[in-house]
């Protein structure tokens, strides 16, 4: 399975409020164009925003010991990690335009099965349990295999470190079968 980018759910007892995706874009027209992608994402239900204090670093191009390294240029973006520190970075003279490059490295990303807000609902909103892109009856199956358990379980949706019936509730309402 794809590394999926740290995320950060704020979730209340009636549903999920916004999905906070930890990414460090470099630069003011780099952050900028992460914060619009990441809008087109979002719906009223689900804000989709971005929190620069953390996560892999974004670039174009390459930047310290990559920056040597030059890109096929049928490629949008590469992920490297360089010094422990995990970094995207788009291809500058690549395929796609800039706005095009982040929503396909950020697609393959976070995981998504398209740059759409039903897919990010889906795949952002915690209920997808096993990372498969959907919302279906195996997830609802973890979550009822981790019912009445407490610590850090799959299926606590809403992150009480328990998994009861407030975690059935926030199910339910991103279940669409």
């Amino acid at each position: 399975m794809r590394r999926a980018l740290f995320l950060a759910l704020a979730l209340a007892a009636g549903g999920v409020q916004a999905a906070t995706v930890k990414l460090r874009p470099q630069g003011a027209e780099l952050t900028k164009a992460v914060q619009d992608a990441l809008a087109a994402l979002g719906t009223r239900e689900l804000p989709v925003t971005l929190d620069s204090s953390g996560g892999p670093l974004l670039t174009v191009g390459g930047s310290g010991p990559t920056a040597a390294v030059p890109f096929n240029p049928d490629v949008v973006a590469r992920t490297v990690t360089v010094r422990g520190e995990r970094r995207i970075e788009l291809n500058p003279q690549g395929p796609l335009p800039l706005a095009q490059a982040i929503r396909s490295a950020l697609t393959d990303e976070l995981g998504l099965t398209a740059w759409t807000p039903d897919a990010a609902r889906t795949r952002l909103s915690g209920a997808d349990l096993n990372g498969d892109g959907k919302i279906d009856l195996t997830d609802l199956a973890l979550l009822m295999n981790n019912y009445g358990k407490t610590g850090a379980t799959v299926g606590d949706l809403n992150q009480d470190r328990r998994v009861d019936d407030a975690d059935l509730r926030l199910f339910a309402a991103q279940y669409k079968p």
